[in-house]
């Protein structure tokens, strides 16, 4: 029997966010507080407003990118971190269109039809 809560893999994501967006991390630690919705919320509009802007190094995007592919495979077992996924970071990469045509290289395929489904 699986005994591993939806939050446990958000917590690894989230370890996994705070080493490789010490900054983006704490400022927005700071500013939400525990609340993982607005975390994630925050990321995705920092990530896409980074990639419009050209402001971060190919190195920082994709390890972006690899912060919602964590996010999407425990999308595909855990409802609360699909939804996390879907009305937070991806509608920031969904309306951004140079974000959304690097997600099309970058994001896995589970991810990109979580990006799909939101452009319908």
């Amino acid at each position: 029997m699986d005994n591993i809560r939806p939050e446990q893999p958000l917590e690894r994501i989230s370890d996994y966010l705070r080493r490789n967006f010490p900054d983006f991390f704490a400022e927005a630690r700071f500013h939400v507080g525990d609340d993982d919705y607005f975390l994630y919320a925050r990321f995705g509009a920092y990530l896409a407003r980074a990639i419009e802007q050209e402001r971060a190094p190919r190195g920082k995007i994709n390890r972006g990118f690899t912060v919602l592919n964590k996010l999407a495979r425990a999308a595909a077992k855990y409802p609360r971190i699909r939804q996390l996924l879907l009305s937070g970071p991806l509608e920031h990469i969904v309306d951004a269109p140079k974000a959304r045509a690097l997600a099309r290289k970058r994001l896995s395929p589970v991810a990109q039809g979580y990006l799909e489904g939101l452009r319908e």
